[in-house]
């Protein structure tokens, strides 16, 4: 798949997104959990950038966070 790399790239770099915000907030993987009822196992993944989140993860975990998922492309903007 010629796309793979910049695919794997864009997961590390939302996992560390999520990471740092998670941090920022004082929430540790526990917290994340409580609040989006995603289990740690999967936020960790995400966060080393082993997981491919779902969509409907991805969310839970954004809301928690207080950060939104934006898709852009060069012609339009989601």
């Amino acid at each position: 798949m010629k796309n793979t790399p910049t695919i794997l790239n864009t997961h590390k770099k939302l996992g560390k997104i999520i990471q740092a915000k998670r941090k920022e907030l004082g929430l540790d993987i526990a917290d994340m959990y409580d609040y989006s009822e995603v289990s740690p196992s999967i936020i960790s993944g995400i966060e080393n950038g082993k997981r491919n989140p779902t969509i409907a993860t991805l969310e839970k975990i954004l809301n928690v966070l207080g950060l939104e998922l934006c898709i852009k492309s060069q012609e339009t903007r989601i």
